[in-house]
C-alpha cells in the first residue's frame, strides 16, 4: 500500500485498455484524444438488468463512471439516488483514501465495483434502503478533486 510519500506510478491509457480487452473483453474500449473510454454492458447477478455503461479515463485522474441505458430512475422526483454525483453518476468509492489510484488497473477495480453498484443500485430500487454500505462524500465534490454542480 503506497504511503502519503510514496509515488505510485500510473497505469497509462493504453496499458489500461490491453487490461480491459483482456479482462473484459465484451467492452468496446477505445482510446480517443489521451482518454481511455470502455463502453460494454454489466449484468450484476442473473436476477438483475443488463445496463450499458461507460467509463472515462485520462491518467492520472479518476476515472468516471457512467450509466447509459436503462436510465438510473430515483424513487421519488425529489429523493437522490444514493452514492450518486451530480447527474446521477455513480459514487463507487470514497476519495482521498487510496480506494481508487492511477496504480490500479480499471478492470480490477472500477468494472467490478460499478457492477457491484448497479446491484445496490436494484435493492435500493425496489426497498427504498441502500445496502451497499460505504460513504459518500458530502456536496459535490468528484473524486479527482473538482467539483461540479450537486445535482
Amino acid at each position: 500500500m503506497a504511503t502519503m510519500f510514496e509515488r505510485v506510478r500510473t497505469i497509462g491509457v493504453h496499458e489500461q485498455l490491453a487490461l480491459m480487452r483482456l479482462l473484459h473483453p465484451q467492452f468496446r474500449t477505445t482510446v480517443q484524444e489521451g482518454v481511455l473510454l470502455c463502453r460494454g454492458a454489466i449484468r450484476p447477478t442473473s436476477l438483475n438488468r443488463t445496463y450499458l455503461v461507460r467509463v472515462e479515463y485520462r491518467a492520472p485522474e479518476a476515472p468516471l463512471s457512467f450509466v447509459e441505458d436503462p436510465p438510473l430512475r430515483r424513487r421519488n422526483p425529489d429523493e437522490r439516488i444514493p452514492h450518486t454525483y451530480a447527474g446521477d453518476r455513480p459514487c463507487l468509492y470514497l476519495p482521498g483514501v487510496n480506494e481508487w489510484r492511477s496504480d490500479k488497473g480499471i478492470a480490477q477495480t472500477i468494472i467490478p465495483w460499478l457492477s457491484e453498484w448497479l446491484f445496490y443500485y436494484e435493492v435500493w430500487r425496489a426497498t427504498g434502503e441502500w445496502m451497499g454500505g460505504g460513504v459518500h462524500p458530502t456536496g459535490p465534490r468528484e473524486p479527482h478533486g473538482r467539483t461540479r454542480e450537486a445535482a
